[in-house]
Order: structure tokens, then sequence, then C-alpha cells
């Protein structure tokens, strides 16, 4: 009866040194090898073709007949508009090239209490992006209205809007708040 007692302090103890084990092999990998390894995974999915192209929008002017997609998705009155809605955190989508409507979300099988909008996402960078210093994440507000390419797992949706965990993001220019 008494090797019951014990039994839950050695099983803390294995998990404790187990999960001490795993923390020392994924911190072996410096930050800089996390972000090559996380450009190089971009870039190869982007040349298969894996990547969702496409355009930020903002989805009260979407869906309440404010915007309509077409080659520039908001005129400047139009966008002024959305960047207001998107700092008041309405929805955001990316309304890729094909015309299907993609939901950032979280990974799947995650619930978040937060929104979805504001988590920091790896940005890729060119060569020619990096020697300018560019940032390296971003969110997606600033982006209303912005061409992007975004690399994540795709899941089904509903009503033909499907969702997208981003892993990470690429787009021309640099990441200015209004601009």
């Amino acid at each position: 009866m008494k090797h019951w007692k014990v039994l839950p302090v050695v099983l803390m103890i294995l998990f404790l040194a187990g999960s001490s084990q795993a923390e020392e092999k994924s911190s072996k990998e410096t930050p800089a090898g996390k972000v090559k390894a996380m450009e190089d995974t971009f870039w190869a999915a982007s040349k298969a073709g894996n990547t969702v192209k496409g355009v930020v929008v903002e989805g009260n002017s979407l869906f309440n007949g404010t915007t309509a997609p077409q080659d520039k998705p908001y005129t400047e009155e139009e966008l002024l508009a959305a960047k207001i809605s998107a700092e008041r955190n309405s929805k955001l989508f990316i309304l890729a090239e094909d015309g299907t409507l993609y939901y950032p979300t979280c990974k799947k099988g995650q619930s978040v209490s937060q929104s979805d909008q504001a988590h920091r996402i790896p940005r890729v960078l060119t060569e020619e992006q990096k020697k300018e210093g560019m940032f390296t994440w971003s969110n997606m507000v600033p982006l209303v209205g912005r061409k992007v390419e975004l690399y994540g797992e795709i899941y089904p949706g509903y009503a033909g809007v499907k969702g997208i965990h981003i892993k990470s993001i690429y787009y021309e220019g640099e990441y200015l708040v209004g601009e």
C-alpha cells in the first residue's frame, strides 16, 4: 500500500525529466536557424504553388456591400473606412486570386481567448528586404488592402470560406501602420 503513495511522485519526476530533455533538444536550434528553416519552407511551398496569394480584406466592407472585389480592392475612401474597422477588431479575410475567401484562424484543435488578428506572424523577407532592415514579423490589421502571400495549414471551412492557420507571410514594402 505504501508503494501507491510513491507512484505519483515517481511519475512526476519522470515527466519533468522527459520535458527538460525535450526543451534541451529544441533549444539547440538558434533563432537564426529557425528563421532560415521557416524561410526555406515558405520559398519551397511558394515554388510548388502551395501558398495562398491574395489581398487582405476587411469583413464588414466586403459583406455589407460597401466594396466589391476588383483589381484594386479598395478606393482611397473605402480603404480608410476598412482600416478603421479593422483597428476596431472587425474580422479580416484573405481574398485569394482565385476568388476563395480564407479566414485566419488558430491551429486546429487550439482554442484562444484573444483575437487571432493581433498575433505576430513570422515574415519572410527577400535578401534585398533584409539589407533594408525591414520588420521580421507582421500582424494582419495594417495589411488591409495589401497583396500578401501566405503559407500555412488550410482547413476546409464552411459555406465556401476556408480557414487558414498562417505560419508565415510575405509582402512587398515595409510594415507601416497606416501605409
